[in-house]
């Protein structure tokens, strides 16, 4: 009964798994995304010594403006301008509307 219990709960963790690996946007809109992403970010003015990195997650109202969820990042000034920059922004891309959020990472060189 245990084993049975064991292989259940496994079978439940690896499709669970599964369901969160599965890609968020589709790759023909998401190269276009990105480049507006840096586009919009180009000409921010932060002082850094090195590399952020943050993980930006999104989503978009029904005029195709961007809402910020989230910005990840330990750099917490960055991640304030971050989203100061990037919120209620209005994209030209047209994503797919069935996909209610989107993440991607954002690296800012010094």
């Amino acid at each position: 009964m245990k084993t049975l219990k064991l292989v259940l709960f496994a079978l439940a963790f690896s499709a669970g798994s599964l369901v969160h690996a599965t890609p968020g946007n589709s790759p023909e809109t998401s190269d276009s995304f990105k480049k507006e992403i840096q586009n919009l970010l180009k000409n921010i003015e932060l002082d850094i010594e090195e590399e952020v990195v943050a993980n930006l997650v999104v989503s978009f109202n029904e005029k195709n403006e961007m809402q910020v969820l989230y910005v990840g990042t330990e750099h917490i000034p960055a991640g304030k301008l971050i989203k100061k920059h990037l919120n209620h922004k209005k994209i030209k891309t047209v994503l797919d509307p069935s996909i209610k959020k989107y993440k991607l990472p954002i690296r800012l060189k010094p």
